[in-house]
């Protein structure tokens, strides 16, 4: 009787501590991620293709009252689910770009913050110190922003929305890029395609934890660090 008593005990510290390990090999302490390799199937599918193109430009002169015309490509329309897949956001709303400039879709990602969503920023360096970046806007609202002068571009355009919905493409977030150019965006949730946009994204946010010391003067003047606030301008 004693003999099986042991053996129960046993077999339930064991099983403690097979998923004590279980939890701290998924659970990262950094961001509170769960890799979606365990994640569920998506109970809905998403899977759209945006293209833009030259025709793109005659869509722009009603771009300022929010209407989208009768086509089925008005760049108008697209940047609206675009927005839309981003007051998804609920928990996480991870930003990689290398020019960010358009002002509604920056206005969503702040407004993401302002709800209580973590937002994290990286970009470009070169790209985010021109005057029609928003960066000042991030800046303002206490948004972590990561950038760093490296001697390679970081030209990535992508977007996760709580680990769940990637947004990515050839395409700049900026007017000229939606409303001329030869692009395209690509939006889905599936397990497999999102998964390494995550790992990229922690890899390139744990790449630009240090400050580097090579910059110039102009350029601390003009991208503060505010460790208050946890933006990290010159990373």
């Amino acid at each position: 009787m004693g003999s099986k008593i042991l053996f129960l005990i046993g077999g339930m510290v064991f099983a403690t501590e097979v998923v004590w390990q279980l939890y701290k090999r998924l659970y990262n302490p950094r961001n509170g991620r769960i890799p979606l390799t365990i994640a569920k199937k998506p109970e809905q599918n998403i899977s759209e293709v945006m293209f833009f193109s030259r025709e793109s430009s005659f869509c722009r002169a009603h771009v300022n009252n929010n209407e989208a015309c009768l086509k089925s490509t008005c760049p108008v329309q697209y940047l609206r689910r675009m927005e839309g897949y981003i007051n998804r956001a609920e928990k996480r709303l991870d930003v990689c770009m290398y020019v960010l400039t358009c002002q509604l879709l920056s206005k969503a990602i702040v407004n993401a913050h302002k709800r209580g969503v973590i937002v994290n920023i990286i970009l470009d360096r070169r790209m985010a110190c021109t005057d029609s970046s928003q960066t000042a806007l991030f800046h303002g609202n206490g948004i972590a922003v990561r950038m760093q002068e490296l001697d390679v571009l970081m030209h990535h355009k992508f977007v996760i929305v709580d680990n769940e919905i990637v947004i990515t493409g050839s395409v700049n977030w900026t007017m000229s890029a939606f409303f001329g150019n030869f692009e395209n965006i690509l939006v889905t949730n599936q397990p497999s395609i999102v998964l390494p946009f995550v790992e990229e994204f922690d890899k390139l946010w744990k790449l630009l934890e240090y400050p580097i010391e090579s910059e110039s003067e102009g350029n601390r003047r003009r991208l503060p660090f505010n460790p208050t606030k946890g933006i990290m301008w010159n990373m």
